[in-house]
C-alpha cells in the first residue's frame, strides 16, 4: 500500500532507463480502482512524442497500468524511449484522483465532517481501500478516544462506507456516528 502523496513526484523511467517525468496523479474509475497513472512529462519527452507544451503549464499524459512493469522507488514503464508515442493517452482530467484532494465529507445528516487529504492505493491490485480524511475539529470529539488513539485529527475511512462522490464525498453514516465506520490502516505522519 502507498499513500498517492507517496507517489507523486516519484519519477517514470522507460524499459530503457530513460527518465520520461514524474507521477502527478491517478486516474480513478467510477469503481473506485487506479486506471492509469497522470505523468508530467519533461521536455525531452515532450519532444520526442511531437507534442505542444502549453504555454503556462506542464505537459500531462496518462499512461494505463498495463503499461507499468514496476513501482516501487520510481515507475518503470513496459516499453523504451523510443515508443513512448505508441502507448501514452491523452490526459483526462475527468478521472484525475487529484479533483478528490480538498473535497469536503459529508454524513447522512449534511454535517461536514471534514476534508479528504490523502488516498491509500493498494499498488498490486490498484484498488483504493480508503481515504484519508483531515477530520474537523468540532466532529473529531464525537470519535471515540479509543477508536483513534493517536491519530490526531487524521482517520482512515474505508471506501466501502463512501456512497458517493460528486462536489462532496458522501458517508454513508452521520458525522455522530464516524467512529463505528474508521479504517485501523496506520496514517503517516504528516
Amino acid at each position: 500500500m502507498t499513500y498517492l502523496s507517496d507517489l507523486k513526484k516519484s519519477d517514470v523511467v522507460s524499459a530503457d532507463g530513460k527518465i520520461i517525468g514524474t507521477v502527478n496523479s491517478a486516474i480513478i474509475t467510477g469503481k473506485m480502482e487506479i486506471s492509469g497513472l497522470v505523468i508530467k512529462l519533461n521536455k525531452a519527452a515532450v519532444t520526442l512524442i511531437g507534442k505542444k507544451k502549453p504555454l503556462l503549464s506542464s505537459l500531462y499524459i496518462d499512461v494505463n497500468i498495463e503499461e507499468i512493469k514496476g513501482i516501487k522507488d520510481t515507475v518503470i514503464l513496459n516499453h523504451s524511449w523510443n515508443n513512448l508515442g505508441n502507448f501514452l493517452l491523452e490526459h483526462n482530467s475527468k478521472y484525475d484522483a487529484q479533483r478528490l484532494l480538498g473535497l469536503e465529507v459529508l454524513g447522512t445528516g449534511g454535517k461536514i465532517v471534514g476534508t479528504v487529504e490523502d488516498i491509500n492505493i493498494d499498488t498490486q491490485s490498484w484498488k483504493l481501500p480508503s481515504l484519508i480524511i483531515k477530520v474537523k475539529k468540532d466532529s473529531l470529539k464525537m470519535v471515540k478516544s479509543e477508536s483513534c488513539f493517536l491519530c490526531n485529527n487524521r482517520l482512515h475511512i474505508s471506501m466501502q462506507h463512501i456512497v458517493d462522490i460528486g462536489d462532496y464525498v458522501m458517508l454513508e453514516v452521520t458525522a455522530e456516528d464516524i467512529g463505528k465506520i474508521l479504517d485501523s490502516t496506520p496514517i503517516k505522519k504528516v
